[in-house]
């Protein structure tokens, strides 16, 4: 390989200094929010409908969070009030919520459903597309931290760089593979994770992978051997390079794709 697509490819550093000016925690608050987890923090942004932009690192939300809080006004005895008269009208709880409830008479499409039934967990593992160029390398390794089935919309962060949550849309987010899958064959376009770096490029299968049995007897692949793209040596010869199966992961185009999208060619398709 050049050298120079070697330093490309070297691991993204971590525990850089975020851009962008933070705002001082607000003194009157008497609630830390600098201790409470991103993902609360962004339930009662969402909730709230706090404006911040989207890839502020969690001290940011906790800030923006504070000064939301502080700005409240509230009633302490009409709180407490009213909380006391819904334990004395259990009933009420759930007339609250029929009234309050939004269904717009359309039921989810199927596709909208199958989204959301394969969405990522949290704390899942993914490959996540961060920039809005297709460019070499713009899919990194992330961990998700939620999926919101209303906008159908990922948060992750990056697995170098865990100060700062990223939303995504579906359409930029994959899951990776747990080996039984059976993919992948020899001379399929792939991405893979080049090794020493967290992030995936373009490459292409070499050999068919060997299937094994793992401990509870269900036949699997541990390891995917690729030819990644731009990875000439200095005589031009492009070398295997062995992947654990797990982070080689299908092209977009075919990760995404929808049966539903086909268009029927064929004669049967035709209408005399």
């Amino acid at each position: 390989m050049a050298t120079t697509n070697v330093q490309q490819k070297q691991r993204r550093s971590s525990g850089g200094k975020v851009g962008g000016p933070s705002r001082s925690y607000p003194r009157g608050v008497g609630v830390d929010f600098r201790k409470v987890s991103g993902l609360t923090l962004l339930n009662y942004i969402d909730h709230q409908g706090v404006k911040i932009r989207t890839d502020a690192p969690q001290g940011e939300l906790a800030v923006a969070v504070a000064r939301h809080f502080e700005q409240m006004e509230i009633d302490e005895e009409e709180c407490i009030g009213g909380f006391l008269e819904r334990l004395e009208q259990p009933t009420g709880i759930t007339d609250y919520m029929r009234k309050t409830a939004f269904f717009d008479g359309h039921a989810p499409s199927l596709e909208v459903r199958k989204r959301k039934r394969l969405a990522a967990r949290p704390g899942e593992q993914v490959a996540a597309k961060v920039t809005r160029t297709d460019e070499n390398g713009s899919w990194i390794l992330a961990s998700v931290q939620r999926f919101y089935p209303d906008s159908e919309t990922y948060d992750v962060q990056d697995e170098d760089d865990t100060s700062k949550l990223i939303r995504l849309p579906w359409t930029h987010v994959m899951r990776l593979s747990n080996g039984t899958e059976g993919n992948f064959v020899k001379d399929k376009d792939c991405m893979a994770i080049f090794p020493e770096t967290t992030s995936f490029y373009r490459s292409k299968v070499s050999k068919n992978p060997v299937w094994v049995m793992d401990r509870n007897g269900i036949p699997m692949v541990k390891e995917i051997i690729v030819k990644f793209e731009d990875d000439e040596d200095s005589q031009g010869r492009t070398p295997n390079r062995r992947v654990p199966a797990r982070y080689v992961i299908p092209i977009p185009a075919d990760y995404f794709y929808e049966e539903a999208d086909d268009v029927d060619l064929s004669l049967a398709g035709i209408k005399a």
